[in-house]
């Protein structure tokens, strides 16, 4: 298989893996009333966004030059960085914005567990497919890719901090940790940006 079929099957790949935990994450969002949690959904849907970008970056880039194009088409994969790191940006402010709503009006979380479990379980998955996602991108020297893997590398750190959260949440009962916590992953996503 040559780097073009490498680099879209872990876009592929990737592109899975976002499904899956959005819906985990939306689902543990609305059973826990949690706006941590709904900002890892938005947090994750702006990634799947970006894997299905990095996705067609790689089909269109890997195509060889023509009349048109006759260095190429590899700039695809220059721009749909830019875009990823764009979608970042707006992400985080989103979360900020419905963290403040929160620390406005408070509300309590329910089913911490179900949150603590999709929260780690959403980590784990990250990093195993971030690995996956910066190997291939060094061996097949893909920004569409790196630029993925930066995002889900990202996910692993915003998802742990999330699960912590809401343990600390389920032990002390203090739910504007949740709002907090919110922004402080919106602020590491900016940084990200």
């Amino acid at each position: 298989m040559g780097d073009s079929g490498i680099k879209t099957k872990t876009a592929v790949l990737s592109v899975a893996s976002n499904s899956l935990l959005i819906l985990l994450k939306v689902i543990a969002g609305i059973l826990s009333g949690s706006v941590s949690i709904i900002s890892e959904a938005i947090h994750s849907a702006m990634d799947l966004l970006a894997a299905i970008i990095a996705f067609f970056s790689v089909k269109i880039s890997a195509k060889p030059a023509d009349r048109d194009h006759p260095y190429g088409h590899g700039k695809v994969e220059n721009i749909s960085g830019v875009i990823e790191g764009l979608l970042i940006l707006a992400a985080a402010v989103i979360i900020i914005w419905e963290a403040i709503k929160k620390i406005i009006n408070p509300t309590e979380i329910g089913e911490t567990n179900i949150a603590l479990l999709v929260m780690f379980i959403s980590a784990a998955v990250n990093f195993f497919v971030s690995k996956r996602l910066y190997k291939v991108a060094k061996e097949t020297d893909s920004v569409a890719l790196e630029a993925d893997a930066l995002h889900l590398k990202t996910d692993v750190y915003t998802s742990l901090g999330v699960g912590v959260s809401m343990g600390l949440i389920k032990f002390t009962g203090i739910s504007i940790l949740d709002p907090i916590v919110a922004i402080l992953v919106a602020l590491l996503i900016l940084k990200e940006a």
